[in-house]
C-alpha cells in the first residue's frame, strides 16, 4: 500500500510572521532615509577604448548602397534600408 501525502506542521504560526512584519517594516524605512548619502561618481569616457579598437576600424568598407535617412551602409540589391526601413534612392 502507498503511503499518503506526509503533513508538515510549522513551528513557527502565520500570526507571528505578521507581526514581525508589522513591527520591522518602520525601522526598514527609517534606515533608508537615514543612512549616509554616498556621492554619485560621474561616468568618465574611456581615453581608449578598453578592449581594442574594433575589428572594422581600418578594413576597407565594401561596396554598397547608403541611407539618406540614418547613413547605414546595405547591400547593392537592397531596396529599403535594412536599419530604418526608408526606402533607398
Amino acid at each position: 500500500m502507498v503511503p499518503g501525502p506526509v503533513e508538515y506542521k510549522r513551528n513557527v504560526t502565520l500570526w507571528l510572521l505578521v507581526v514581525l512584519i508589522l513591527l520591522c517594516w518602520p525601522a526598514a524605512i527609517v534606515y533608508y532615509f537615514t543612512r549616509e548619502k554616498v556621492p554619485i561618481q560621474e561616468l568618465r569616457p574611456y581615453a581608449s577604448a578598453p578592449y581594442g579598437p574594433p575589428a572594422s576600424v581600418g578594413a576597407p568598407m565594401a561596396s554598397g548602397r547608403f541611407c539618406s535617412a540614418c547613413g547605414s551602409q546595405n547591400l547593392t540589391s537592397s531596396t529599403f534600408c535594412s536599419r530604418c526601413g526608408k526606402a533607398l534612392s
